[in-house]
């Protein structure tokens, strides 16, 4: 078993592999900090806003089920795991933002906060892709890349 900190979903006009390597976790850490109480900046550290995003997220029959009245996460923390993992799975900067404002940005907030959750579970926890299943004879087992515009919100 190898658990990586990356994960492919289906996103936009494809699959996309996500990964929040240490440059990415520090960027989340930097965007996600509040003011406190005393008026000072105060970071919020990663596996504080993986508490967060898991918060009010079950599973059910195999399928991420949100409560919304239950999560903790925010609009913006899971817009940012969105698009840092994009960066950090090899989407340049530019191409990311884009992405993000024309997938994410539009899409009921639900869709983004379990993308986000099976984004940042996989830099926390590791995540083991599954199994190439055997092509037929003659076949390919190679990755293709869809141009039909499509959004998960669940992994694997």
């Amino acid at each position: 078993m190898s658990l990586e900190p990356r994960i492919d979903l289906d996103f936009a006009d494809g699959e996309y592999t996500f990964a929040l390597l240490l440059p990415q976790l520090v960027e989340l850490e930097d965007r996600c900090a509040f003011v406190g109480a005393d008026g000072a900046k105060r970071r919020k550290g990663v596996i504080a806003i993986y508490s967060d995003l898991l918060a009010g997220l079950t599973v059910e029959d195999g399928q991420i089920v949100a409560i919304p009245h239950l999560g903790r996460a925010s609009g913006y923390e899971c817009r940012e795991v969105v698009r840092l993992g994009l960066i950090g799975g090899g989407v340049g900067s530019t191409k990311a933002t884009d992405l993000v404002e024309r997938y994410i940005d539009t899409a009921p907030l639900i869709r983004r906060w379990t993308m986000a959750a099976a984004i940042l579970r996989a830099a926390v926890e590791g995540y083991e892709p599954k199994k190439a299943v055997p092509a037929a004879a003659g076949g390919s087992n190679r990755k293709t890349r869809s141009t039909r515009a499509r959004s998960s919100s669940t992994a694997g």
